[in-house]
């Protein structure tokens, strides 16, 4: 007997505090805004493949929660010389959603700074170079609206870490490849991506 009301009781227990959390919903719906489109991120102070990389872990995560289908559509110089356009201000917004039948598009921007050169001694002892490199990566997202040009959301992450790179040239501009990249580079894209696209996904709050 004792042990069956000790047994209620933990129960009860139980279900009294996860009463005391609800799920709340994401703060941004994505189904709102659909059809959605994904113009290729747009780096600075790296070379290679970062874009295409950053891009795809920002649309992993961002459509983790929300099963959203999302149109990628390329760099945003390749959009704008498409449609005979300079810049991307709310006429070149209005004219995408034209173009490719969108309600909104994602675009982003990522800054690659403070890079130090590092050299493993050890691996040149050993007849293999390998060039390291200390660096800052700093990203922000914008979804922007098709009818107004308005920004309807946007949020921004940084990271920083050491990550093995195939090439840093003399002006120290890291080169990154899709090919080579390696686990710590896949790490930091998806640890800045989790972060910016934290609207998009519900949380727990205690009530």
């Amino acid at each position: 007997m004792l042990k069956k009301a000790l047994l209620i009781g933990l129960t009860f227990g139980l279900v009294s505090c996860a009463s005391h959390y609800v799920i709340v919903p994401p703060v941004m719906d994505l189904m709102t805004v659909e059809p959605v489109g994904l113009v290729l991120f747009s780096v600075e102070n790296a070379k290679g493949d970062l874009d295409q990389m950053a891009t795809q872990a920002f649309l992993q995560e961002a459509t983790g929660y929300q099963k959203v289908p999302v149109l990628e559509i390329g760099k945003l110089e390749d959009v704008l010389q498409k449609l005979d356009l300079k810049a991307l201000d709310p006429d070149a917004a209005r004219a995408i959603g034209e173009r490719y039948k969108l309600k909104s598009f994602f675009h982003g921007d990522i800054r690659v700074s403070k890079v130090k050169r590092q050299v493993d001694v050890g691996g040149v002892l050993r007849g293999n170079l390998r060039i390291r490199a200390s660096l800052d990566i700093s990203v922000t997202g914008r979804l922007i609206s098709t009818e107004t040009g308005a920004t309807l959301w946007t949020s921004s992450s940084n990271e920083n870490g050491t990550l093995a790179l195939m090439s840093l040239g003399e002006d120290l501009v890291p080169y990154f490849g899709v090919r080579d990249q390696d686990e710590a580079t896949r790490t930091m894209l998806h640890e800045l991506m989790f972060d910016l696209t934290w609207d998009f996904r519900p949380t727990k709050r205690r009530i």
